[in-house]
């Protein structure tokens, strides 16, 4: 059977835990290619490393969404690693004090 999102990529920020670990749990089971982003490097691993052992394909990028070109470097990274961008799930929080 055909996955739904087999051959597509999604990217999930704030991946490390939570609902941003679900939610790229959810997209690699589903048949997706996950960049698992966060700025909890071991977090990203940990998911990417979950999804890999599961039979998916992951990425696991260290972002800070709080800083432009570290955004855009997990962008292009991203698609330069699997070739393509479908899906982005932005979960990542920034907070201000």
């Amino acid at each position: 059977m055909t996955q739904p999102m087999q051959d597509r990529v999604a990217l999930v920020t704030g991946a490390a835990g939570g609902i941003g670990r679900a939610t790229a749990l959810a997209f690699a089971a589903r048949g997706a290619a996950v960049a698992v982003a966060d700025v909890n490097a071991a977090g990203a691993e940990e998911t990417a490393r979950a999804i890999s052992e599961a039979g998916g394909r992951a990425l696991p990028l260290t972002v800070d969404v709080s800083r432009a070109d570290s955004v855009q470097a997990m962008v292009d990274a991203t698609v330069a690693h699997f070739g393509r961008l479908d899906f982005a799930h932005n979960n990542a929080g920034i907070a201000y004090t």
